[in-house]
């Protein structure tokens, strides 16, 4: 997939693309759904299919204390859209010019420049100052400006009760809410956080459970609490991890980890890149008695995320993207 970082410089093809517009964060089965009709219209034009995004998310520059958690960075996104199959991706940087722009005159600079045969939205797609313009707005110059307009429907999560529709938001809370396969359905991958690794308190050791402790990681956190997880670590290994989210009040800390115990690893991890992709909330955060009590929970919290062994195989069978 080629990769561009300014409207002006994509150069479309003579023969026009099929253009979807989005924030994409998350690039989840919704945004998945909308990509494949995009090709399958782009495969009836013969040509190709270009994904438009932003960097950051416009929030962040307007608003920034409103402005969503991270699902993906920027790489992931990218490698991810690639994945579904986009041709050309169009990253504009959210500038204020750019975020002032009437949703009209955004769009004609969109048409101009892309020369679009198609555009292909979700039903709840905004552009433009103040998010002004909307479907209708595409609708209503699409004859002028010789597009067609393909409106996908919202797409409800099948796999559970009661089929929510599958959104960035929604994920969004399900992690906040510590509900992990609720994310993961509409995900449709298991969510994903990377991180540093560095120097934590090393108390995991002297218990038999030594733990890489992530920072400067740059997505949204699930709810404080034990997970059962996969570590993708930096040379490329997959293994089952148990990773605590919170405080250690064992301990008398109330300074929130991220520490991933690594099953079956006697490597030292500090210092390098390491992913964490969530299966499973195991249970809340809890205070210990101290650390003979700890080390036995700890004990039980890794024979239940081994259970989870299928699931280090489904995902060395799908390649996770680079750290």
């Amino acid at each position: 997939m080629e990769v561009t970082r300014r409207l002006e410089q994509f150069v479309a093809p003579s023969q026009g693309v099929v253009l979807t517009v989005g924030n994409f964060d998350g690039v989840h089965l919704g945004h998945a759904q909308i990509v494949a009709t995009a090709r399958c219209v782009a495969a009836r034009f013969r040509v190709p299919t270009v994904a438009m995004t932003f960097e950051p998310h416009p929030l962040a520059v307007l608003a920034p204390e409103r402005a969503p958690a991270r699902l993906t960075t920027l790489p992931e996104k990218l490698a991810l859209l690639e994945r579904c199959g986009v041709d050309f991706c169009i990253v504009l940087r959210s500038e204020p010019a750019l975020l002032a722009m009437e949703a009209e005159d955004f769009l004609a600079s969109v048409v101009a420049h892309c020369r679009p045969r198609a555009i292909v939205e979700g039903p709840d797609f905004n552009f433009g100052r103040g998010r002004g313009g909307s479907i209708e707005t595409l609708a209503r110059h699409a004859a002028r400006w010789g597009y067609q307009l393909h409106k996908v429907a919202a797409l409800h999560c099948e796999a559970l009760s009661p089929r929510p529709t599958v959104g960035s938001s929604s994920i969004r809370q399900a992690l906040r809410d510590g509900r992990i396969a609720e994310a993961n359905a509409m995900l449709g991958r298991p969510y994903r956080i990377v991180g540093t690794t560095g120097h934590g308190a090393g108390r995991g050791t002297p218990l038999g459970f030594p733990t890489a402790n992530l920072e400067a990681i740059a997505h949204l956190l699930p709810q404080e609490a034990v997970y059962a997880a996969i570590a993708q670590l930096e040379d490329g290994e997959i293994r089952l991890a148990a990773v605590n989210i919170g405080p250690q009040p064992t301990f008398g800390e109330e300074h929130s980890r991220v520490e991933a115990h690594v099953l079956d690893c006697a490597d030292d991890l500090r210092g390098q890149r390491m992913g964490v992709h969530f299966l499973a909330r195991l249970r809340t955060q809890m205070k210990f008695s101290g650390p003979d009590e700890l080390a036995c929970q700890i004990r039980q919290d890794v024979a239940a995320t081994r259970a989870f062994a299928a699931e280090v195989d489904a995902l060395r069978r799908s390649v996770p993207v680079a750290l």
